[in-house]
């Protein structure tokens, strides 16, 4: 009895690994990057990012976040504090501060991206969505 349960598992085990390994080279290594422009969205923050990673983990895309905060005057920055500081792939900036116009603005003219690796994205990769704007929502593979 034993010994067929552990053949059971075994194969069942055997099963999940390579249906992970066929997603995974099925997406060709795919990268993509999502930059969300949030002003108060503190209603909805946390929903685009969890259905974000949702998707990664389902299509084996592995995917990076970045929220840049427009003029936000609610607690959706002290959402991404929690957010960046609990996962990483996942950064926020704020829009008023020096330093967007010379990093996150370059990156939108460059539409470039660096991953952890260092690997170079091309404008493909890049995702830019304005959640104020609902036909950029579209763009949100949710």
């Amino acid at each position: 009895m034993i010994p067929e349960l552990l053949w059971i598992i075994g194969f069942y085990a055997a099963a999940a690994a390579f249906a992970h390994w066929t997603i995974q080279r099925g997406s060709g290594g795919i990268r993509r990057h999502y930059v969300l422009v949030a002003g108060n969205h503190q209603m909805q923050i946390e929903w685009y990012i969890r259905a974000l990673q949702q998707f990664s983990r389902r299509t084996g895309t592995e995917i990076g976040i970045t929220v840049v905060l427009d003029q936000s005057s609610d607690d959706t920055g002290k959402i991404m504090e929690c957010f960046a500081r609990d996962h990483s792939g996942i950064g926020w900036v704020r829009k008023d501060e020096g330093e967007y116009s010379s990093n996150v603005a370059r990156l939108e003219q460059e539409c470039l991206l660096k991953d952890d690796k260092g690997v170079g994205m091309s404008k493909q990769d890049v995702v830019w969505v304005e959640l104020a704007r609902s036909a950029d929502l579209a763009r949100l593979p949710i």
